[in-house]
């Protein structure tokens, strides 16, 4: 196919611009192109469902915004994408220029709740068709460059000389030739005749010559249908119809505007990925086009040296010094390399490969302080911020309106607030909603923490209150979830419950997510999920910390109102068989002692609270038990937790832990650290056990008692302080038969022994000896 240059006629009744998302160039020829032909209208790549709302953006946002598109399914999949604008992004240049002209602009691309899937690119303005395109790799190679990034760089943004006519010509061949080589998929179709459908609608409604500002990828393929209509239907396209019916059906969907930042725009990655560096990008725009139309003059690389001028002050800030000599390498090496790859100007890889040359002499890493002040700015620092009179999802303004009436409004100046769970449930509950939905600005900070339960005396929340940058985009990307402020955390508890994957802990966390945000009426789905997960979880750890949160919703849980739920009650039963079936089943395990006890206290704790009320299995648990504690090659400290269980319930008399204390004397410390963590009290009502232990240990020659002190030593602080004194005085009763004497001493000698003491104390300190302590 050869290329058709009736594109290139400006007089024709359509002309085609072809752009590349968020280039300074493409948006400075557009303004040339739309003042110089004066059209009757601008179409524009952009959702066709915004064009009720397509004045909001003539407002006085604060750039860069994004069109926000979300689309809720019937199979209760949630979708979203964006549209994001900079301000020289070609598309809101174009907008700009419609407006200053009085004439209307469009948007004319399809709808994206009617291509959305999970296989849609998420940033519509990127770059796919180029990045996959096998002419550009192929022009790479020929030209000695790397990626098409420095492609576009190299054919259409360095040089300032560049003019309309020529950047037509070359833009219209380089789009044609990519789209040659590479079959357009079936989402490029759809969109082709759906935006070409709509340029006719233009030039029936307008009369006028029309304008219309896409992709370059799809503005050959838009010319020659609109020259030469297709017959008959294509079959991809009849294909494609066919496969929209049997899509899920769309249950809600919107679109609205959000502010998006060059932070943001930066980190998209892969087939999202657009143009990179965005600061640096701005700098372009701001140097060569901007200051030019206002004082029609610009200065050979003045781009350069105001991007080296804020690296330079980015590094300082970091405190990275560089000296006047490394300016002038950097600028030296700068020139030469942007002379040796034909650049008119110095450019944004010239300024990177300048500084690693001349100022980095170790390995060159994406972590280096060097180049993490270039990526600094190079990606920029701003952050978008929509103006007043917008139209917002209904989920935005319930959030406001709730966050007055509880008086929990963010504020630029943060504050800390302090609610009692008792008095407040109400704001508690709200502010867990705002959490789950990831909405910025709000953040726990302190006070009762029902996931870990280190402190459960306290009755009240800590949160952190400040006004966040991201708050109103997070307020209006949670849209995706609801129309209502319950709705959307309801719905996005149950997404990130699909997402637990074989994690049934993670499950049960967020049962008591549910339970903080006060929706109990997603117990019975995530019960469904966590019931499935926990018959599938094969972690014996994951599945007893699952039943250590199921055990305290269900026996303790009075703050949160469900204490003894019946569904509950049931999940509890089954993780409870399921962890006995693990724990007999678990081997040898290394290296996970703590683990293994908690495990075991929950088990046991779960028998004692909960045998009566849920009829547990507690004959197969005492059975698992015994096998686990006689089982020879099993890990000590499991077996003495193990007896320590059976002990503690009264089904192993103290002589049967006594005879396992003699038969694993040779583990005796890991044993004992099993034992006192489950047994502690029981310890200290046998004197008996306990004279037997200090008969083992003083049975150990030097070596052996040396090998088993650590563990000792870790078994007995299972005891309090004053624990350990009690044990130690009932050992003395043993050891011999009269009391121990009571020490005499006169005030005068303490006073003298106080005194040496202190001496003693002060010639460590001024020899610098540490490891003393007064």
């Amino acid at each position: 196919m050869d290329f058709d240059t009736s594109i290139l006629n400006l007089d024709a009744k359509v002309i085609f611009f072809p752009v590349r998302h968020h280039s300074p160039a493409c948006a400075r020829f557009v303004r040339e192109l739309a003042t110089k032909i004066r059209p009757a209208a601008i179409l524009i790549e952009g959702p066709a469902d915004f064009n009720d709302q397509i004045s909001e953006l003539n407002l006085l946002h604060q750039l860069p915004i994004a069109v926000y598109s979300y689309a809720h399914f019937s199979d209760n999949t949630r979708l979203a994408a964006f549209y994001p604008y900079c301000v020289y992004s070609p598309e809101w240049q174009a907008l700009q220029i419609a407006k200053e002209l009085d004439i209307p602009a469009e948007f004319i691309d399809l709808p994206w709740s009617k291509m959305a899937t999970t296989k849609t690119a998420h940033h519509r303005y990127s770059d796919r068709e180029l990045r996959q395109s096998q002419y550009v790799s192929q022009l790479c190679e020929t030209l000695g460059i790397e990626g098409l990034d420095h492609l576009w760089d190299h054919l259409f943004e360095i040089d300032p000389a560049l003019t309309l006519e020529t950047y037509l010509d070359r833009a219209h061949q380089f789009c044609f030739h990519c789209r040659a080589l590479d079959e357009p998929t079936l989402e490029d179709q759809q969109r082709e005749a759906f935006m070409t459908e709509k340029i006719r609608q233009a030039i029936a409604r307008y009369g006028g010559q029309i304008l219309v500002v896409t992709g370059g990828f799809h503005s050959y393929a838009l010319h020659t249908q609109l020259l030469n209509p297709p017959t008959e239907p294509q079959a991809s396209l009849v294909f494609s119809y066919l496969e929209q019916c049997l899509k899920p059906a769309i249950v809600q969907q919107g679109i609205a505007l959000t502010p998006f930042s060059y932070d943001r725009l930066d980190s998209l990655t892969g087939y999202d990925a657009g143009m990179p560096n965005p600061g640096f990008y701005h700098q372009v725009w701001q140097h060569r086009y901007q200051s030019s139309a206002q004082e029609d003059t610009y200065t050979h690389n003045a781009i350069y040296r105001e991007v080296f001028a804020q690296i330079v002050t980015a590094l300082r800030s970091h405190q990275q010094l560089i000296s006047a000599a490394d300016l002038i390498a950097v600028e030296s090496a700068a020139h030469a390399l942007a002379a040796l790859r034909s650049h008119a100007e110095i450019w944004r890889q010239d300024i990177i490969d300048a500084i690693v040359t001349s100022l980095i002499k170790e390995e060159v890493t994406t972590t280096h302080p060097l180049l993490r002040a270039v990526h600094e700015v190079f990606r920029g620092s701003e952050r978008g911020k929509l103006a007043a009179g917008i139209s917002v999802p209904p989920l935005v303004q319930e959030i406001k309106q709730q966050l007055k009436q509880h008086d929990l409004e963010p504020q630029p100046i943060g504050r800390i607030v302090q609610l009692n769970l008792l008095e407040e449930p109400a704001c508690s509950q709200l502010l867990h909603q705002l959490r789950i939905l990831q909405i910025a600005g709000f953040n726990r900070t302190g006070g009762i923490d029902l996931a870990a339960r280190q402190d459960l005396s306290i009755q009240w929340e800590e949160w952190s209150i400040a006004w966040s940058p991201a708050y109103e985009g997070s307020c209006i990307e949670a849209a995706i979830y609801g129309s209502t402020l319950l709705e959307a955390a309801e719905m996005r508890l149950l997404e990130l419950a699909k997402q637990c994957e074989q994690q049934s802990e993670s499950a049960a966390l967020l049962l008591l997510d549910a339970c903080l945000m006060g929706v109990q009426t997603l117990i019975p789905p995530l019960y469904q999920q966590l019931l499935t997960l926990i018959q599938s979880d094969s972690d014996f750890f994951a599945v007893t910390s699952t039943l250590t949160h199921l055990l305290y919703l269900y026996s303790y849980d009075e703050l949160l109102g469900i204490a003894e739920h019946a569904e509950i009650g049931y999940l509890l039963q089954v993780t409870f068989t399921r962890s006995l079936w693990l724990l007999e089943s678990l081997g040898q395990v290394r290296d996970q002692d703590q683990q293994l006890l908690n495990a075991v206290k929950t088990l046991l704790e779960t028998v004692q609270r909960c045998d009566r009320t849920l009829n547990l299995d507690r004959e197969t648990f005492i059975a698992v038990l015994a096998r686990t504690s006689q089982e020879q090659t099993q890990n000590p400290v499991l077996r003495g937790a193990t007896i320590g269980a059976l002990w503690v319930l009264d089904e192993a008399p103290t002589e049967q832990v006594l005879t396992d204390l003699y038969a694993i004397s040779n583990h005796l410390g890991d044993f004992l650290t099993g034992l006192f963590s489950i047994a502690r009290e029981m310890i200290q009502r046998s004197p008996e056990l306990l004279n037997q232990i200090d008969r083992i240990i003083a049975q150990f020659d030097d070596e052996a008692f040396l090998e088993a002190l650590p563990s000792l030593r870790l078994a007995f602080t299972y005891f309090t302080p004053r624990e350990q004194h009690m044990l130690s005085h009932t050992l003395t009763q043993f050891w011999t038969k009269s009391p121990a004497p009571i020490l005499e001493i006169s005030p005068e000698q303490i006073a003298q022994i106080k005194a040496r003491e202190a001496r003693l104390l002060s010639t460590i300190a001024q020899y610098g000896l540490r490891g003393i302590r007064e």
